[in-house]
C-alpha cells in the first residue's frame, strides 16, 4: 500500500447538494486519502453521496459543530500532510497538480490563492479578495510574513504538516462560529518553514444559509468571543500589532439591545481589550460591511 502523502478533512452539514461536486474535484490518487465527517442533525450514509471517489464517513456530535468535525478527522488523518476543504466549496482543475509539486519540500505550512463564486449561479463573488491580497503583499514584499502568517485565518487554501498539527496539538475551537481562527493563528505562529504559492487551487461559495453567512446572535458572540482570545494570545506572546479590532461585534451588539451591547463590552474589560485598536480604519471596515451585506443579503441568514 502507497503511503499517504495528502489527507483532505471535510466537515459536512446539510450539504448533500453541494458534496459530491467537491468529491468529485479532487484528484483519483492512492495517495490522498478522503475523510467526510458528517455533523448533521440527521447523519447521512454513503447512498446519500452521489460520487465514484473513495472516501472514510465518519461521525460527529452535531453539538461539537464544524471544529468538532475537523478535529475527529485530524485524529483520523495519516496524510503527511492536511488539507481542508468546506463541504459547499471545491478545488480548482490544477490543484492537486500544484500540490503534488511541493510534497516533498521543507515547508510545514503553504498558502495559496483562490477563487470565488456564488453557489446558484457561479458567478464570481468577492470572499476571496482580502486573502488573496495576503498572499500577493507578501511576495511584493509589501507586507511582512507575520502579517501573511497571521492574518490568513481560514484553514482551507492550504497545505499543513500534520507534524506541525501534532507537535503543538493544535486542534479547532468547537464553537458555533469562528471555528477555525485559533486553529489558524497557532499554526501560523508555531510554524517554522512557511511559504505561499500564488497558484489558485480552491474555489469559495457563497451559499445562502452557510455558516460564514450568519449574522444571528449566537454567530456574532461566538466571533466576538474568538476574536478576543486571539488577541489576548497575540498580546501574551509579544505581537500586540496584529490584534484585530473588535469594534464591529460591539457595533453590531447594539441591535440586539442595551443588555446585550454591555455584555459585549464587559467582554472586552474581562478580556483587557483595548476597543480602540485599528480605529482609523474603523469607518471602512464599516463602509466595507455595508457594501458587503447589500450585496450578499439574499444568501445572509439573521
Amino acid at each position: 500500500m502507497e503511503q499517504i502523502e495528502i489527507s483532505v478533512i471535510i466537515p459536512h452539514k446539510d450539504s448533500l447538494d453541494c458534496l459530491p461536486r467537491l468529491l468529485n474535484s479532487i484528484q483519483l490518487s492512492e495517495t490522498i486519502e478522503i475523510i467526510v465527517v458528517d455533523n448533521s442533525p440527521i447523519p447521512i450514509s454513503r447512498d446519500d453521496i452521489k460520487t465514484d471517489r473513495k472516501y472514510k464517513l465518519l461521525y460527529s456530535d452535531p453539538k461539537r459543530y464544524a471544529g468538532g468535525a475537523r478535529n475527529i478527522g485530524l485524529e483520523e488523518a495519516t496524510g503527511k500532510w492536511i488539507i481542508f476543504a468546506d463541504a459547499d466549496d471545491f478545488f480548482t482543475k490544477s490543484a492537486f497538480k500544484t500540490f503534488y509539486s511541493l510534497v516533498d519540500r521543507e515547508f510545514d505550512l503553504i498558502y495559496f490563492k483562490s477563487a470565488s463564486v456564488y453557489d446558484d449561479t457561479l458567478m464570481p463573488s468577492d470572499r476571496n479578495i482580502q486573502f488573496n491580497e495576503i498572499v500577493d503583499k507578501y511576495i511584493s514584499d509589501k507586507n511582512s510574513e507575520n502579517e501573511a502568517r497571521l492574518f490568513f485565518v481560514v484553514p482551507w487554501a492550504k497545505m499543513i504538516k500534520k507534524s506541525l498539527i501534532d507537535k503543538y496539538h493544535i486542534r479547532f475551537d468547537e464553537v458555533v462560529a469562528a471555528n477555525d481562527v485559533m486553529f489558524s493563528i497557532l499554526t501560523g505562529y508555531y510554524s517554522t518553514k512557511f511559504a505561499v504559492d500564488s497558484h489558485e487551487v480552491y474555489v469559495i461559495t457563497t451559499r445562502q444559509g452557510s455558516l460564514a453567512n450568519r449574522q444571528d446572535l449566537p454567530a456574532i458572540l461566538s466571533r466576538y468571543h474568538v476574536t478576543l482570545r486571539r488577541n489576548q494570545f497575540l498580546k501574551q506572546n509579544n505581537l500586540p500589532e496584529y490584534q484585530a479590532s473588535v469594534m464591529i461585534y460591539l457595533y453590531m451588539s447594539l441591535k440586539f439591545g442595551f443588555k446585550t451591547f454591555m455584555l459585549f463590552l464587559w467582554q472586552a474589560v474581562r478580556y483587557r481589550q483595548n476597543i480602540f485598536i485599528g480605529y482609523k480604519t474603523w469607518l471602512r471596515s464599516y463602509k466595507k460591511v455595508k457594501y458587503e451585506n447589500k450585496k450578499n443579503v439574499r444568501y445572509i441568514v439573521k
